[in-house]
């Protein structure tokens, strides 16, 4: 696996130290406000229940349907551990893709207050790294950071400007990251993991609304062939997202949900047709069938105008955006 990712987004200096930019440094200031200490304000001694048990199977498509009814309870255990796992390990890896990405922000973003509120974004990832680790450490098992996330990642790192890096992070990366801990809060049958995504939750908010008022400011004054470059960006990360190939310079690749399955013993193929026939006559909530990226991301890339009218259609055509409510 790469472990270096090259770099030639410029280091930009700032000698005016007045901000221009009361939201951003508002959000600065709410960001020193909520800062919180993985060691003193999580209690650790409190047990954590089986690595099977921690997220509950009601909320799970998988758990509470007659396929994995079906299953022997010692396959059914395991399949919920290594879920739990997979899940949990891929939060951390994800976190540290974050604190690297965050720190080449302080570098490039142009303004003052920019750089001090990302400088508060890194400490937050420094901790979400950390605390993430220290919940792993408890369970049996963890998994390495699949092909997809890995991919995405690089190519933000990558990133050539500031924008791309932070489109790539704070509006994608990061809406799906608050997306994924809203149903962590839910999922959860945990007391520590509860607590833990609790407060990670709120820090990735934060993160968030950095990305939309950076750019909501930024992208409306950049040239126009910068400005497609970037709209041109966020759909090619998107197609790696969802394990597709899209711009050739960023590879995209299955982000690997099937491995947990495999380790139980079980062909993901065969569980993805019971569970396509099952869900025939007894469909998910609908809160379950929308994926985290229409749910989360593409609200967020239309409010700060990277779906135009020259993007629209290939979104469409891509089936991330359904025609009739672009219409």
């Amino acid at each position: 696996m790469k472990l270096v990712v090259e770099n030639t987004c410029p280091t930009q200096w700032r000698f005016e130290y007045e901000s221009n930019d009361p939201e951003l440094e508002n959000l600065y200031e709410l960001a020193k406000t909520n800062q919180w200490n993985v060691t003193t304000d999580i209690n650790w001694d409190q047990e954590i229940k089986n690595d099977s048990d921690i997220l509950a199977r009601k909320e799970n498509p998988l758990g509470r349907s007659k396929f994995f009814a079906r299953l022997s309870k010692e396959t059914q255990q395991e399949v919920m551990a290594n879920q739990a796992a997979f899940t949990l390990s891929q939060f951390l890896h994800g976190e540290q893709g974050a604190l690297l990405c965050c720190g080449e922000l302080v570098d490039a973003v142009p303004d003052i207050e920019g750089k001090l509120y990302a400088a508060t974004q890194v400490m937050d990832e420094a901790r979400h790294v950390e605390v993430f680790h220290k919940y792993l450490k408890k369970l049996d098992k963890h998994y390495p950071i699949t092909d997809g996330l890995k991919n995405v990642l690089d190519a933000i790192l990558a990133a050539e400007t500031w924008q791309q890096k932070c489109v790539g992070m704070q509006i994608m990366v990061e809406s799906l990251a608050m997306g994924s801990f809203k149903n962590m809060l839910v999922t959860a049958d945990d007391q520590l993991l509860k607590d833990i995504v609790t407060l990670t939750a709120r820090d990735e908010a934060r993160h968030v609304s950095f990305g939309i008022i950076s750019l909501q400011h930024e992208i409306p004054s950049m040239p126009e062939e910068e400005r497609a470059a970037l709209e041109d960006f966020a759909l090619a990360a998107l197609n790696i997202l969802v394990g597709r190939r899209g711009d050739a310079r960023l590879p995209g690749r299955s982000f690997g949900f099937e491995q947990p399955l495999i380790d139980a013993g079980l062909d993901p193929k065969e569980v993805q047709a019971a569970l396509t026939e099952e869900f025939k006559t007894a469909p998910p909530p609908k809160t379950e069938q929308q994926p985290l990226f229409q749910a989360y991301m593409l609200p967020n890339l239309e409010r700060v105008g990277l779906i135009s009218d020259r993007m629209r259609p290939q979104y469409i055509e891509a089936g991330f955006i359904n025609p009739q409510q672009a219409a």
